[in-house]
């Protein structure tokens, strides 16, 4: 039992930052670092390094040790076409319907943002566990892009209704055309998302916080200068003045 605690005490202190992108690509995630932080044995920390590799959320590279994965445009296209094929898929050979009560944390969203989110909301709605577990996977690898999904295609998005909308019609070829406009969008701009993504991580907005207590600690990351600090500069309000265009970010922020 304290073994398995001390699994989840680290598997925990990674997961959610990992997941939602506050750590920026390129960090290399020390097993050192966590044992002193968390105060428990190397073996625990490196089982949960091992399994947020497994997951995609972290590169394992021998004998350096792990890193967080860039955003590849390639892998990106891949990640949304497969989601596409699996969220058509079940549209087409489960009988969907929208649940009268409350969804449960691990039953579909209410309000999913995302291309991994509205995935994991169709998986959930269907009794099939191996497309929930393939579902989650790829929300995981896919939820640190929701801002930038936001930012991108919220008005889009909007104007073509919800999952819950589409289901509640009780036409399956308008679910079937949503859902494909839906990951469509994405598939088409990965450039611009990794772009996009990538612009947010160079001014400065990606915070790393590990959840290493009820008062998480909280420190702003930076890549590594480019030398020219004039140019960096300029660059860096370039993409700010951007993001806060596209509602990526706030004036305040």
């Amino acid at each position: 039992l304290e073994k398995n605690h001390a699994f989840e005490k680290a598997y925990a202190a990674l997961y959610h930052n990992l997941r939602v992108g506050s750590i920026p690509p390129g960090t290399r995630i020390q097993a050192a670092d966590l044992v002193s932080q968390l105060k428990i044995s190397a073996t625990p920390v490196r089982e949960a390094l091992s399994r947020l590799a497994g997951q995609g959320l972290l590169i394992d590279r021998p004998a350096i040790g792990y890193f967080v994965p860039a955003i590849d445009p390639v892998d990106l296209q891949h990640c949304y076409a497969l989601a596409s094929m699996l969220a058509l898929s079940a549209c087409r050979n489960f009988d969907l319907t929208w649940p009268e009560k409350a969804a449960d944390q691990d039953g579909p969203s209410r309000e999913y943002q995302g291309a991994g989110e509205l995935l994991r909301s169709i998986a959930f709605l269907t009794p099939n566990t191996a497309l929930q577990h393939v579902a989650s996977y790829l929300d995981d690898r896919l939820a640190r892009l929701i801002p930038v999904e936001m930012a991108l295609f919220h008005q889009a998005d909007a104007s073509h209704g919800t999952l819950r909308d589409w289901l509640e019609a009780g036409n399956r070829r308008l679910c079937t055309d949503n859902i494909r406009r839906f990951y469509t969008r994405r598939i088409n701009s990965v450039l611009e998302i990794a772009s996009v993504e990538d612009g947010r991580v160079k001014a400065g907005i990606i915070y790393f916080e590990y959840a290493l207590s009820s008062a998480p600690v909280c420190s702003l990351m930076r890549l590594p200068h480019s030398g020219d600090p004039p140019k960096e500069a300029a660059m860096k309000k370039e993409t700010r003045s951007k993001l806060i265009r596209l509602g990526s970010i706030r004036h305040d922020t």
